[in-house]
């Protein structure tokens, strides 16, 4: 199938951010620390995870380029989803596909919380606290300036952002010309305010905190052109014009977040981009393979809880004498498992059922419906 491609760059963009948190993050006292592991904790690092939080030249981050993927396929799928249903549709259909499954995903996190403080008798972690929870549950936190509580959900917060934005530029626009140039007029806009909020005497401000995701959001809408071009609603020249000056937004944007033009974050997203174009131009090469594609089917599930789950599981397997090395992957196939687990009992049948409360009819091939 010619969609095939994005749905299995959805495992490689798991792996690649689960790489980052179990072979990098991991070994972050402070990350120890929020967690409730004890200081006297200290795991030896081997020496093939050294790169991951040291890259060498180029700077290749595991964690930014999963990310960034991740940001890509919705910006790609993303008008799949609108197509041919209301916006109100639209909204009712993402409710269901995010918040039940975060919910639930933010349970196991919150019980691996209490599995540590019980293992190792410590203090329980100061997140699991009213207002952690009251900012995660609707993902707001980072408005709020909180971070999330189990590490990966701010980028869930990144994307609600994302559906609002596209669907009023698409209810605005009749178009894909019309809609790329609404999105452009307003990311141009968060620009100048992102200028002026990171330049002025209030960096921590509301509006700070509410543009700064602007930078995501405008790598995402590259992932739109690809659609576009997809479908013939764009030609390739007209989406590279357009890629272009969006690219140049989302590089000044991130510039003001960043030391230098081209910092860490920029790089990575622009390897993310050179990746997803490469597959987008190969897409009729994909083929079925049912390790890429179970990882993909269970890949934000298993996003969700890799983090806490490893965060916790592995000093617990170390500590009872397992190396490193098979303690991460134990806990990787604990995670795929809960992951699966979240996947078939709550993610498919939400799914299902915000389809049916929204009167969507599939249309075309049945990869629309799981990429969607």
């Amino acid at each position: 199938m010619k969609l095939r491609f994005a749905h299995q760059l959805r495992a490689m963009a798991a792996l690649s951010v689960i790489i980052n948190h179990y072979w990098g993050i991991f070994f972050s006292p402070v990350v120890r620390a929020v967690i409730g592991t004890p200081v006297s904790f200290v795991p030896l690092k081997p020496a093939y995870t050294q790169h991951v939080l040291s890259p060498a030249w180029g700077g290749f981050l595991y964690g930014a380029f999963g990310v960034a993927v991740f940001f890509l396929i919705s910006g790609f799928v993303i008008p799949i989803s609108l197509s041919n249903i209301s916006t109100g549709q639209f909204l009712t259909r993402r409710f269901f596909r995010i918040y039940p499954v975060y919910w639930c995903c933010l349970l196991i996190s919150i019980a691996m919380y209490f599995v540590c403080s019980w293992y190792w008798s410590t203090p329980l972690s100061d997140r699991i606290s009213m207002p952690f929870l009251a900012g995660n549950l609707p993902l707001v936190h980072s408005a709020a300036g909180l971070p999330s509580l189990d590490f990966v959900s701010w980028s869930l917060a990144v994307e609600l952002k994302f559906y609002v934005a596209f669907a009023l530029v698409s209810l605005a626009g009749k178009n894909a010309h019309q809609v790329m140039l609404l999105s452009m007029a307003v990311l141009s806009f968060c620009c100048v305010v992102a200028f002026f909020s990171t330049h002025g005497p209030n960096r921590q401000s509301f509006i700070s905190y509410a543009v700064s995701d602007a930078k995501y959001i405008t790598f995402m809408f590259l992932g739109c052109l690809f659609y576009y071009v997809f479908h013939g609603e764009l030609s390739a020249k007209i989406a590279l014009g357009y890629g272009a000056i969006i690219y140049a937004l989302f590089v000044t944007i991130n510039a003001f977040y960043e030391t230098g033009l081209f910092g860490a974050l920029t790089k990575n997203y622009t390897y993310a981009l050179m990746l997803f174009s490469l597959c987008y131009l190969l897409r009729s090469r994909f083929k079925e393979n049912r390790i890429i594609d179970f990882l993909a089917d269970i890949s934000f599930p298993l996003y969700l809880v890799h983090s806490m789950i490893g965060y916790v599981a592995m000093p617990i397997l170390i500590s009872k004498g397992i190396s490193f090395t098979f303690a991460w992957m134990i806990s990787l196939g604990l995670a795929v498992f809960v992951a699966f687990l979240v996947h078939r009992y709550v993610e498919v049948p939400v799914n299902d059922f915000g389809k049916k409360l929204t009167g969507l009819k599939e249309r075309g091939s049945a990869g629309y419906g799981r990429l969607a």
